[in-house]
């Protein structure tokens, strides 16, 4: 049935032959007439809708890059260089800094910020926000071991000329060290402070936001929480931190926030929801949810668990989300969310799909191929991509085999709908 190896060298399902499952009735050779026809096949739960391949896969570097994830990749929009992509991601050092000057085709390193390692973002200020122009590039991302003993903080980098040089800006937060630890996640110790993954974005107002994963609550039963701060000088300081899904249960861990805006205005967060209600606690499920916001600052209630990203076979994006919207596919554009994994139906975690919805994140999602087929268990680690000109083509970048994978595809035409209930329109998908 179309098997091939993984990463691992173990056997698995390839996408094509994973999903769909044929149930053939087995008769001796003997008893079968040779003119019978075949049985018909088993209807094709879950099946992802194809996507058109239109670019070679690459990779950032020939080598191997020790602790390689977190891909992050930004287009500029403003001044000489509007057009070129820049990226970055997590690894045992520094922040590196590639450049495509050809809508992502090929990339060249072309700087590094020396004050950053970890769990990056990439920002370029779409308006003047304080002493910075429109255009300034930021970076944001863990401090380097070493600059404050015992602790460890977020930090922001500024650049003045596109991402060559990089200056020190502010610290966002500050916590432990942080680790992992199973009896501190399972609510055992509370012995551990840190804060994680920043991400930077304008809300409503031109004022930048940073968002962030916190554990310094835990002695209020927040065993993580996500919050925000607002800066109204372009991220030169911060204010307090404003609690935006913060479950006080004791396990809930929201995490790993990432928030676009529509072209209508409105604010989309994703996040993992790990060892919420109903799920163990190891190995976890961490099931994507997201919320939605007029301003980017008011999220509702912080205590809500959000809405589940699903599709009509209640498949899910699955760990490390990132959330982009595209201006493509109708008046109310494209949602897109990628999880580490996607919660089959029929064969449980596969390494390949995304999730997009293209009704301002109302109903159900429709799970999309995706090019890069990745081992779940070492590969794929808050992968991250980005919609290229008229927002049809996207741009994946996905951590592979300890380096940094890339390729481009079409979204499909059409989406499937599947009639009463799940939507207004024809059964046009598989049932």
């Amino acid at each position: 049935m179309g098997r091939k190896k993984d990463n691992g060298g173990n056997m698995k399902l390839s996408v094509a032959a994973a999903a769909v499952l044929l149930l053939l009735a087995e008769k001796p050779a003997a008893a079968q007439a040779p003119s019978a026809a075949p049985p018909a096949p088993v209807p094709q739960f879950g099946l992802p809708t194809p996507s058109v391949f239109t670019s070679k896969i690459g990779f950032f570097t020939p080598e191997r890059i020790d602790g390689a994830s977190y891909p992050r990749v930004i287009q500029l929009k403003i001044g000489a260089q509007k057009g070129n992509l820049l990226a970055t991601f997590a690894r045992r050092g520094p922040l590196l800094i590639f450049r495509s000057t050809d809508n992502g085709d090929s990339w060249q390193q072309f700087s590094e910020v020396p004050q950053l390692e970890g769990e990056p973002c990439l920002y370029e200020l779409p308006a003047k926000m304080g002493e910075f122009p429109a255009g300034t590039i930021l970076a944001c991302g863990g401090s380097l071991p070493g600059k404050t003993p015992g602790k460890r903080s977020l930090d922001v980098a500024v650049s003045r000329d596109g991402g060559k040089n990089w200056d020190y800006l502010s610290t966002i937060a500050t916590g432990g060290i942080g680790r992992y630890d199973p009896l501190d996640r399972a609510g055992l110790l509370g012995n551990q402070n840190p804060v994680f993954e920043p991400y930077l974005l304008a809300d409503a107002q031109n004022r930048l936001i940073a968002y962030f994963s916190d554990e310094r609550d835990k002695k209020s039963g927040y065993s993580q929480l996500l919050d925000h701060e607002v800066s109204t000088d372009g991220g030169r300081s911060w204010g307090p931190p404003v609690y935006d899904v913060a479950i006080p249960d004791g396990l809930s861990r929201p995490g790993m926030a990432i928030v676009a805006r529509d072209g209508k205005g409105k604010f989309y967060m994703s996040y993992e929801l790990v060892s919420a209600p109903g799920y163990a606690l190891e190995p976890r499920t961490n099931a994507t949810h997201f919320r939605t916001s007029m301003d980017g600052v008011s999220w509702g209630d912080p205590k809500s668990p959000g809405t589940l990203v699903q599709d009509r076979w209640r498949q899910f994006p699955n760990g490390t989300p990132y959330i982009v919207w595209s201006p493509w596919g109708g008046p109310d554009g494209t949602l897109l969310v990628t999880g580490r994994s996607v919660i089959r139906d029929e064969i449980g975690r596969v390494g390949q799909g995304m999730f997009v919805n293209q009704h301002g994140g109302e109903g159900l999602w429709s799970l999309v191929e995706t090019p890069i087929d990745y081992n779940i268990d070492v590969d794929g680690y808050s992968q991250t991509m980005i919609p290229l000109g008229d927002g049809r083509e996207i741009l994946q970048l996905v951590s592979v085999n300890s380096r940094i994978e890339y390729t481009k595809f079409r979204l499909p035409e059409k989406m499937p709908t599947y009639g009463f209930p799940w939507d207004q329109g024809p059964a046009t998908g598989p049932r």
